[in-house]
């Protein structure tokens, strides 16, 4: 059975479970309801605490505890970089990223998460700001990320898949690659 559990959704996305309520209250016909539960509770979400973990860790610039939620054989893609295998290369990649930057702020605007036996589907929505170690303006951004955990045979619950991205077009301020190559720049000159 599937189990489907929801946070804070905008006005225009609802999750599956609303559409089969909807749909039951019009009476549509044949509307095969098993494989998804309608069952919406926070005290049910396998990973939840997890994920409230990653964002503490996110914003403390605590790697080994990034590394931690990590399966061995994860693979992840950051936006506008390389695709990363394993936590060896997920380790360099945060170690790069907190040498430029410093999370500053960061609230998940939404999530759902959807639950498929040994496999959990999170989908959220979230606000960031970072601001360059070095000095500069502060980058604020909206993004989207999705994520899927893999329950190991002890019952913990991995990152398996990862993937994030912004919400705003590259070039409007919010990239990170960007203003990271123009501090190796700027350093250079020195």
């Amino acid at each position: 059975m599937n189990q489907i559990l929801s946070q804070n959704h905008s006005p225009w996305e609802r999750p599956l479970s609303d559409v089969i309520d909807f749909a039951r209250l019009r009476g549509v016909q044949g509307l095969n309801t098993k494989a998804v539960s309608t069952q919406i509770s926070y005290n049910q979400d396998p990973i939840l605490a997890l994920r409230q973990a990653l964002n503490e860790a996110g914003k403390a610039g605590d790697i080994d505890a990034l590394i931690s939620m990590y399966a061995d054989d994860v693979i992840v893609m950051p936006p506008n970089d390389t695709t990363l295998y394993g936590r060896d290369e997920c380790r360099e990649w945060y170690q790069e990223y907190y040498q430029y930057f410093r999370i500053v702020a960061l609230s998940e605007s939404e999530r759902e998460v959807t639950i498929h036996g040994d496999f959990a589907l999170e989908r959220s929505g979230y606000m960031i700001a970072i601001v360059p170690v070095s000095g500069g303006s502060r980058i604020r951004d909206n993004g989207r990320s999705f994520n899927i955990w893999k329950r190991r045979a002890d019952g913990s619950w991995k990152i398996w898949q990862s993937m994030w991205n912004s919400v705003k077009p590259v070039g409007s301020g919010t990239n990170r690659y960007l203003s990271r190559l123009t501090q190796k720049k700027t350093r250079g000159k020195r």
